[in-house]
């Protein structure tokens, strides 16, 4: 782990599909408030859920610190604010690093050896690997 971080934990896919539908609305790189029915609808093409199976996963979400829930009780008909509090760039960190400990015993080489003899990686990404190590473009 990097100095300063903290332990950021690992989520179940439904959660996770949760947090790529609310790290999509973003604005500058600052994430925005999304809405449940906002959710509900993102996660109907990913993984169909009912809007309490939605609630139930936001709250164990909020639980863990993922995200923050507001009530906006001001409007009309109170709805509620889903906002990520880990971003997508902090938490891609985290499971690379899991991923890499535990599936490759901490060793980087052992998996880049894998998806270059399964043929996941091929001349061109490894071009763009080196460049990348050489200090060039991250994204």
């Amino acid at each position: 782990m990097k100095k300063n971080e903290r332990k950021i934990q690992r989520i179940p896919d439904a959660e996770l599909d949760i947090m790529l539908i609310l790290w999509e609305n973003s604005r500058d790189g600052v994430y925005q408030p999304s809405k449940i029915i906002d959710v509900f609808k993102g996660m109907q093409s990913v993984r169909p859920c009912t809007r309490s199976a939605i609630h139930s996963l936001l709250d164990r979400l909020a639980s863990r610190g993922f995200v923050k829930i507001e009530m906006m009780e001001d409007a009309p008909i109170a709805y509620k604010h889903i906002t990520p509090l880990i971003s997508e760039e902090e938490y891609r960190e985290a499971e690379s690093e899991n991923f890499v400990d535990k599936l490759c015993r901490g060793n980087w080489k052992t998996l880049i050896a894998t998806l270059v003899d399964n043929g996941t990686i091929g001349d061109s990404d490894i071009d763009e690997i080196e460049k990348l190590l050489k200090g060039g473009d991250r994204h």
